[in-house]
């Protein structure tokens, strides 16, 4: 392969600018060894890497490329979920200290796993005010400032949270993880839909990249945190210590995103946009994006009897822009509105509400039937089966979302298969096609998690709960999806911000609390003590059935979201069923203009629309 030796050549390639005026073959007189050496390295890098990384910023848009963006947002995600699962994976070591702070309350130091779930509940209370917060001020300001300033608040939170044990103090802890709570919302109602919207065709596989932060994340978090809360140097407070300084540089390289698309807000959230009206002067209807109802379609359809009147008349296009004035309340109510959102909603808080619960206590369950002995070698070893049903089963769910996604929109351009451009008349047949798929996982995830409750070996224990969490991480991608289809383009940040709130809500606040009182009370000598060990070894080794009976409970819940989500699937079949119906009575009507007399059409569509359903005449005598 040749390539051009100086940078003024017209065949330049793409490295071409690094080649310095200190290059021999330019002439220039400068020939010392050290400029010998620079130019020689140059030459060897233009060799083996013939074409240079694109710009960070597209000079086009003027807007970071989407192969910069979204590892950025991989990186981010995968750093916060790391956060939240440090207390999980060293919970002896935080049950002994929220049992033994000068400010404890005293049902916390008599219970250390209420203390534990109560941490946990403090970081998912702040961040569910935060997504109500988030989700509205999306509409009004650019995203980059407001995922920015959530973050860096975040950064202090995770600076507080390592800053408690100095002060030995419960309190210092449970608002530092609510203020980590309050801060990530913004993150997370903002990065799916740019995802949605940057993705092209390849919008199902970036977005499971970017949910398999949230196993990786967990799973990461839940073996660091086990590795440094027992590590003879360190303590847990310095768990939170390496984050703080693991993840300041991703934060400042977001400072240096740019997004000059749509203003800087997400597509289809601002309070002004562009929309195409059809007619002159014709008044505008709304977004062209229709919700659960189809009540806001963009080209008003009119009566059948009455489109006759304006066959003739020309079609113009106009632009008008929309000012949507978007407020809490009706950012609520375009959520509460749509009831497959709702149903989804409720389906995955039962599910993410278990899997929360079994990595907050699932250490305790593992030395709690003897698979294990070691805290540390559980934690591993359950973080591990964590990570990797995570990493093989989000992506996989990617995948499948994009194989729907082609059976409907296949052969339309980019953009409709990122989901703003999907046509309404697709929506409700993607979310039902989507949710059949679903279910279907669910059903086989828990045929390989209920037999682990009869397993005495950790292998296949692990084996068996690794695959059925493998199946359930592939549904990620596509409740997100159906997510954002559920509602407006406009109101897709409320509605991430609702599905997320109503989990946290109904899911992982409640279920990791009210599963650590179920097996507390079925094996009390199973509670973790001050001293981080089990209040009775002896005792809890004989109080296996109770364990297993509360992991039953467990494994049962996940059941609703089943339910719920094949509720959500009928509800689509039956809108896309309505709206079939629709659509055939307007391709009918509109037929029977299109066949009628010239002569019958100039006086209009009503004459000729009700003489096809008029009961033939009797003949007159003599007539025809």
């Amino acid at each position: 392969m040749n390539f051009p030796l100086s940078p003024s050549s017209s065949s330049a390639s793409p490295l071409s600018p690094l080649l310095s005026d200190d290059d021999p073959t330019t002439g220039n007189k400068q020939s010392s060894h050290q400029q010998r050496q620079r130019w020689c390295r140059r030459r060897r890098l233009q060799h083996f890497f013939p074409s240079c990384l694109p710009s960070f910023n597209d000079p086009n848009t003027s807007s970071t490329r989407p192969a910069y963006l979204f590892p950025l947002f991989v990186i981010i995600n995968i750093a916060t979920m790391t956060d939240r699962s440090i207390i999980a994976g060293a919970s002896r070591e935080f049950s002994a200290f929220v049992s033994s702070a000068h400010d404890s309350p005293a049902v916390v130091q008599e219970n250390p796993d209420v203390g534990i779930g109560l941490l946990q509940a403090s970081f998912i209370f702040g961040y569910a005010i935060s997504l109500l917060l988030s989700g509205h001020y999306v509409h009004k300001i650019r995203w980059r400032p407001l995922v920015c300033s959530g973050l860096c608040v975040w950064w202090l939170g995770v600076l507080g949270s390592g800053n408690a044990k100095q002060y030995n103090s419960f309190y210092v802890l449970l608002f530092s993880r609510m203020a980590t709570g309050c801060s990530e919302a913004a993150f997370q109602v903002v990065a799916p839909p740019l995802i949605q919207d940057r993705g092209g065709k390849h919008t199902g596989l970036w977005l499971s990249i970017y949910l398999t932060g949230l196993p990786v994340g967990l799973a990461f978090g839940y073996v660091y945190g086990s590795f440094i809360a027992n590590s003879n140097r360190w303590g847990w407070d310095w768990a939170f210590y390496f984050m703080c300084i693991a993840s300041l540089p991703p934060l400042i390289v977001l400072m240096f995103v740019k997004d000059e698309s749509n203003g800087g807000i997400l597509g289809g959230a601002g309070e002004s946009i562009e929309e195409g009206d059809v007619g002159g002067g014709g008044e505008f209807e709304g977004n062209r994006d229709s919700g659960e109802n189809g009540e806001n379609s963009g080209l008003a359809v009119h009566e059948p009897l009455l489109a006759a009147a304006s066959d003739e008349d020309e079609v113009t296009q106009e632009t008008h822009v929309n000012h949507q004035k978007f407020t809490v309340f009706s950012e609520i109510k375009a959520c509460l509105s749509s009831p497959i959102l709702v149903t989804v909603a409720i389906g995955w808080a039962a599910m993410i509400g278990i899997v929360a619960s079994l990595g907050t206590f699932g250490g305790a369950y593992v030395l709690a039937l003897q698979l294990y002995d070691d805290e540390r070698e559980a934690a591993y070893w359950f973080g591990i089966s964590a990570a990797l049903a995570g990493v093989i089963g989000t992506p996989l769910g990617g995948r499948l979302a994009d194989k729907v996604l082609d059976r409907y929109v296949s052969g339309t351009a980019d953009y409709a298969r990122s989901g703003e451009g999907v046509d309404d008349s697709l929506r409700h047949p993607i979310i039902a096609s989507m949710l059949a798929r679903i279910n279907l996982l669910i059903i086989i995830a828990m045929l390989f998690v209920f037999p682990t409750l009869a397993m005495q070996e950790a292998a296949f224990f692990l084996a068996f709960l690794a695959i059925g969490w493998t199946l359930l991480f592939m549904t990620q991608t596509g409740i997100s999806l159906i997510t954002m289809l559920a509602v407006d383009r406009c109101h897709r940040p409320n509605a991430l911000a609702f599905l997320m709130l109503t989990s946290h809500l109904l899911g992982d606040v409640p279920l990791p609390i009210i599963l650590g009182l179920i097996k507390d009370k079925l094996a009390p000598a199973c509670r973790v003590g001050s001293s981080g060990e089990f209040v009775d070894p002896e005792q809890c080794s004989e109080q296996k059935s109770g364990i297993r009976k509360s992991l039953a409970i467990a494994y049962t819940w996940v059941l609703w979201s089943l339910i719920f989500f094949e509720i959500a699937r009928r509800l689509s079949q039956r809108h896309t069923r309505q709206e079939s119906g629709k659509a055939r009575i307007e391709e009918f009507s509109t037929n029977l203009l299109l066949h009628g007399e010239e002569g019958n059409r100039e006086e209009g569509g009503f004459r000729y629309y009700h003489s096809r359903f008029q009961p033939p005449r009797a003949k007159v005598d003599g007539g025809e």
